[in-house]
């Protein structure tokens, strides 16, 4: 039947059609509409005219014929089709609600049909998708074919009656996605944090889009369901960007991404990709504390405890800490979980035994859910030596979540000092007619994934707390004892023999605990312990993913010590399938869990055969070897770690011996038999000789270095035996004690005084605590030798809990400070970091190259890092750490050695003022172009970017850096509110010793006082006078932001006038500044330098070194803490200049050298262009001779 057949039965059919009839009679004329658009598809041509006939046919037979069996419903409009991938396309659509053409739809119907093919029927080339959601404004079409063209319409239904068709039909070519993102990921995530990263190769002239939403439910203090939603928020990022931080998010909270693409020559939006992610948890915002109702015994108090609210996430459990009432909040500030739990041991060693009871071997052994620390046998005598002040403070209850919800549900309270154990600490009876004072502590539960995310610290920020105390009780008082001076006269006949009796069990139980402890001591540990050895491969397991069984890798071993967590491997925990267990396995039973590794591929060069595939590289093509491994997200990077070979084919059989396994601080961290360090026998006991450390050679040089472990407290007296027997004359340290809670590396020195080890005594002589390191000096003595030597220790504090420093120069300067002080005639250098092997391969492998370099135009770290597996396992343990070796090694090769002893500076100045022959630069001009060629590592300035925050940048060419800017507290609902131009700058004694920031604008003077009162700035060095920018435009780019006469109200902060003077080469003014919503007051000293001239640099050093003491000396006068705040017009030039040579002045009184380079180097990774001309460069070396030359008679030894 002909179209025009149709017509006719149609046209007589009017008014009784069906719908179905109507229907088809209507995709048939939509067939003939797409026939006309797919013949010019196929043959390329514009077929107009035909398109255009087609559609007012298929138009004028819908109104005219099918009209009474629409809805009465208008057609969406402004339909737009994207494709979202080769087989999936968006359409999105509007709908005006309520519109003339008649109210709110039910539901919209999306129809679509690609190029027709001849013999297929209507059913088989049509399709539709409903959508039921009146407010739906788009659907993704999914299984689409590829490469072909389709037409598009979408329906509104009302009443189950569809509206007319979207006018015109839009059609779409080709199913290739173009302003499209891809591969959106998170890529890091914290508990207040995420890191978004995504590629894009499609049309430039764009920006991206970024939208975020959150909610959450959660249960509060109260234990009632609270559900939260986070408003809608919006960010840009410019077409070069493909990564965005997105921070001041709520922790444990689910968060929607969406980025997508806008045209900026059209401002057309297009579809974009979503990710959702939840942030992590954190400890809950807030804790009750416990609420003592009364004391019924001398021995007990009766307690109301209440939950907290699980807004950041769900609790694990609580701890009721138990305060003597003679101490305070503030002494509360820095009780870790590690130290409560040794204070807790510590108290139950000296409670009676009639009151512990068996009950103490429970304490002394548990093994703590939130540290993961090492379980130490006896701290007792360490810790009362470190914080004696903190005598007294226990744990006398572990209870889990839901035991305390139980316990608020029943109204129940918690009787304090009932002599029984919770989770394995031991409820003490409290001490009669005793004031004490109670703390709870809630511990966020600890999720785990299958696929956790790389832990990124959020900017120079520490990671949040697992956990938070509620504020201390008030003190309260047990009864005294029921017993009165009458009853004890009356009754003591009875109790001389009671006293008599406890005194003899006392004296009885000391004697039996101290015979046991001595016999605990020649009793080998792990009788059930395995005794040969068998490495075994967890790949093809469950495709590597943790089964039940290896979830015990997250804890610790039999002897409490911890395993390695697998998930704190650089490429975020997804270990795949290249994992083994190094740790054996005998008799199928295996006390000692494993800790998973990377396994390196077979492709790679074996032992000794390196060179061969991997060739040195000379130091000319460094730079340029180093960008081709990090191209592509560093895949050959990793791709060449991963083929070093793991030397595992080494025996490590005394390792694994039943009497040294407890001598291993990691359970599969263990000495190669070849290379280990042997100690002296002592009296022929077996293991006495044993430590875990191995040798390591230097560059031409044998055993140049020990690489072990961190001292266990069983292994103090062999660690400090191994530094006298090997002569060593310098310890390295690159861990802190603790890190995120754990325990990475007991103290195996004295704090103050001296300490014996064994058979050696050390004391304590000096320590210099810089920004970075700190400097021990020891003295060691041998009780049977009757020598005493001097041992170095220096132990870098800067390394993040997580990843690689994010600039090398400062290890640098480290690494060459523990050269200079080594004796080179002394032993070797010993090194370690917590297990011995990431930290200090990098540490070593650095040390190596630096050392060839001296001999050589080469370097070969793949070499180097092989020859450290031959000789102690898995030296440098992650591809990151491989990166930033050749991070630092270019480093060093690109800014050479610049640093000068202090006695020789007036003739390095006057060297470097010599012109060189070949361009007739000077010395000092080349330094400084130096430093305009080296490479900053992390230098993303994205929120200083944002358009939001632009206009409080007073340059867009000075933006801080996102690693190092100053975050402001969040306004509510006020975006942007956490930015200031404003950068961290470390000094030399002291991180964020100074804050450096531009002149402020009239648009944020209050953003600045808000950011001197948060950061408890009490010292402003202000570098360009108020009378420099004279009249006219240069007048209106300086803002005075202080009150002159009376006093000014900024946003919360009120700011008042107290005094002035006018010195000589400055002007001292001083506020007062108040919080409003607090009350608290605090005083705050402005120091406006006035000599600097509007073009240049002073013409004498000698002012401006006074000016810089001035500042300087006035903090120490009156003892603030808090950052000096320094600023000229864009916090670059001057301010580099005054924080470069504070820095300057106290190392030379320090360590009495000159570092003018390296100085200026390291203070452009924290702000850019700091000290940004030669002029202000060659400044800083003639201020540094004129401060030599003022203290030259005060401090002799500078001029030596």
């Amino acid at each position: 039947m002909g179209a025009a057949d149709e017509d006719d039965i149609l046209a007589r059919n009017f008014g009784q059609m069906s719908p179905y009839v109507c229907r088809e009679a209507l995709l048939a004329r939509f067939e003939k509409l797409v026939n006309q658009l797919a013949s010019g598809w196929k043959y390329h041509i514009s077929n107009t005219e035909g398109i255009k006939q087609a559609w007012l046919q298929f138009e004028d037979f819908y109104s005219n014929v099918c009209s009474y069996t629409s809805a009465l419903v208008g057609p969406p409009t402004n339909v737009r089709v994207q494709a979202t991938s080769n087989s999936s396309a968006v359409v999105q659509w509007d709908f005006e609600e309520g519109g003339p053409d008649g109210g709110v739809a039910d539901g919209f119907v999306i129809k679509y049909i690609h190029e027709p093919v001849n013999g297929q029927s209507d059913s088989e080339r049509w399709r539709s998708q409903v959508v039921m959601d009146s407010k739906a404004r788009h659907l993704e079409i999914a299984q689409l074919t590829v490469h072909k063209p389709y037409a598009f319409c979408v329906l509104a239904i009302k009443q189950k009656r569809q509206g007319q068709c979207s006018d015109p039909p839009i059609t779409i070519e080709n199913l290739q996605p173009v302003h499209m993102v891809s591969n959106l990921h998170v890529h890091t995530k914290t508990s207040n944090q995420v890191e978004l990263a995504w590629d894009y190769s499609g049309p430039q002239n764009i920006q991206f889009y970024i939208k975020q939403t959150g909610s959450k439910k959660y249960i509060d203090q109260h234990l009632e369901e609270k559900e939260m939603v986070a408003p809608g928020y919006h960010k840009e990022a410019n077409e070069h960007d493909r990564r965005l931080v997105w921070d001041n998010l709520r922790p444990y909270m689910e968060y929607r991404f969406q980025v997508g693409v806008r045209d900026l020559s059209g401002g057309t939006e297009f579809w974009p990709r979503e990710v959702t992610v939840r942030t992590d948890s954190a400890g809950p915002p807030f804790v009750d504390k416990p609420e003592f109702i009364e004391s019924r015994t001398s021995e007990t108090a009766l307690l109301k405890l209440r939950c907290a609210s699980e807004e950041y996430g769900p609790i694990s459990h609580y701890w009721l800490i138990v305060v003597p009432g003679n101490f305070t909040q503030e002494d509360m500030v820095k009780l870790t979980s590690s130290k409560a739990d040794m204070l807790t041991r510590a108290t139950a060693l000296k409670r009676p035994l009639s009151d512990a009871g068996d009950d103490i071997g429970v304490v002394a052994k548990k093994k703590m859910r939130t540290t993961e620390g090492v379980t130490i046998r006896s701290k007792t005598k360490r810790y009362s030596s470190d914080t004696p002040s903190l005598d007294g403070v226990y744990i006398a209850a572990g209870l889990s979540a839901s035991e305390m919800q139980q316990m608020t549900r029943n109204n129940r309270n918690f009787v304090l000092g009932d002599g029984k154990t919770y989770d394995g600490y031991r409820n003490h009876p409290l001490e009669p007619n005793s004031k004490y004072r109670l703390m709870m502590r809630a511990f966020a539960r600890q999720e785990r994934s299958d696929q956790p995310f790389k832990y990124a610290r959020p900017m120079h920020e520490p990671p949040s707390p697992k956990y938070t105390d509620s504020t201390l009780s008030d003190i309260f008082s047990t009864k005294s004892s029921p017993m009165t001076r009458g009853a004890r006269s009356s009754n003591i006949w009875l109790l001389g023999p009671i006293i008599a009796v406890v005194v003899i069990l006392i004296i009885v139980g000391m004697l039996v605990f101290w015979w046991l402890r001595g016999k605990k001591k020649g009793i080998p540990h792990g009788a059930n312990r395995h005794g040969s050895i068998t490495k075994v491969a967890l790949g093809g397991i469950n495709n590597g993913m943790p089964t039940e069984t290896s979830k015990l890798l997250l804890g610790t071993d039999a002897y409490g010590r911890p395993v390695m967590n697998p998930y704190e491997m650089s490429n975020g925990g997804n270990m795949g399938r290249d994992n083994i267990d190094m740790y054996p396995m005998g008799n199928g039973i295996s006390n000692y869990p494993p800790v998973p590794v990377p396994m390196m591929s077979s492709s790679g060069a074996g032992i000794g055969s390196h060179a061969y595939v991997h060739p040195p590289i000379p130091i000319s093509e460094l730079p340029a070897h180093i960008d081709k491994l990090k191209m592509n997200n560093n895949a050959l990077f990793s791709q060449e770690y991963e083929s070093i070979e793991t030397g595992q084919h080494f025996t490590w059989e005394h390792s694994s011996m039943e009497m040294n396994k407890a001598k291993n601080r990691y359970a599969n961290v263990v000495a190669y038999d070849h290379s280990r360090v042997i100690l002296s026998s002592i009296d022929d006991i077996p293991g006495s000789d044993y430590i875990n450390a191995n040798y390591i050679d230097g560059y031409e040089r044998t055993k140049t270095y020990i690489a072990t472990q961190g001292p266990l407290p069983e292994t103090f007296a062999d660690f400090w035996r191994m530094v006298w027997e090997e002569r060593s004359a310098t310890i390295v340290m690159l861990t802190k004690l603790e890190e995120r809670s754990r325990i990475k590396c007991d103290q195996y020195w004295p704090s103050r005084n001296s300490s014996v080890y064994g058979r050696i005594q050390v004391t304590l002589v000096d320590t210099l605590t810089l920004a970075h390191y700190t400097i021990r000096t020891f003295t060691i003595e041998h009780r049977d030798e009757k020598e005493c030597r001097e041992i170095k220790h220096l132990q870098y504090t800067a390394w993040p809990d997580h990843g690689v420093p994010d600039h090398p120069t400062p290890f640098l300067m480290f690494l060459k400070r523990v050269r200079t002080l080594n004796d080179p005639e002394a032993g070797p250098i010993i090194s370690h970091c917590s297990a011995g092997i990431g930290r200090t391969g990098a540490f070593i492998v650095i040390d190596c190259m630096l050392e060839r370099l001296r001999y050589e135009s080469t370097v070969d770290i793949f070499g180097c890092v092989t020859s450290l597996r031959s000789q102690r396992s898995y030296m440098v343990q992650t591809d990151d750490q491989y990166v930033f070796i050749h991070d630092a090694v270019l480093d060093a090769v690109q800014s050479g050695s610049t640093e000068v002893p202090a006695s020789k500076l007036f003739g390095h100045i006057q060297m470097l003022h010599q012109h060189q022959n070949y361009d007739r630069v000077s010395g000092l001009e080349l330094e400084f172009r130096t430093l305009g060629t080296l490479r900053n590592l992390n230098s993303r300035c994205d929120v200083g970017n944002l358009p939001i925050n632009r206009p409080k940048n007073r340059t867009a060419m000075i933006v801080p850096f996102d690693t190092t800017r100053v975050v402001l507290q969040m306004i509510p609902t006020v975006e942007g509110s956490d930015y200031i131009n404003a950068s961290w700058i470390d000094g030399y004694t002291q991180r964020n010793a100074y804050i450096g920031t531009q002149a402020p604008l009239p648009n944020t003077v209050s953003d600045f006082w808000r950011m001197v009162w948060e950061q408890e700035s009490s010292i402003i060095a202000m570098l360009n006078s108020s009378n420099e920018f004279g009249t006219g435009r240069h007048q209106e780019m300086f803002c005075q932001y202080w009150p002159s006469e009376s006093s000014s109200k900024f946003g919360s902060i009120v700011v008042e006038p107290v005094a002035e003077y006018n010195m000589t080469q400055y002007v001292l003014r001083e506020f007062k500044m108040t919080d409003t919503l607090t009350g608290y007051s605090r005083t705050v000293r402005h120091f406006e330098f006035t000599e600097w001239p509007d073009h240049g640099v002073p013409t004498s050093g000698e002012v401006f070194i006074d000016f810089i003491n001035q500042v300087h000396r006035t903090k120490q006068q009156f003892g603030v803490d808090g950052p000096i705040c320094v600023h000229c017009t864009t916090g670059t030039g001057r301010t580099g200049v005054f924080i470069a040579l504070s820095i300057i002045i106290e190392r030379m009184q320090l360590e009495q050298v000159v570092d003018v380079f390296t100085t200026v180097k390291l203070l452009r990774t924290e702000r850019m262009n700091m000290v940004d001309d030669s002029a202000q460069y060659e400044f800083c070396y003639q201020a540094a001779g004129d401060f030599l030359k003022l203290n030259a008679f005060d401090s002799p030894y500078l001029m030596q």
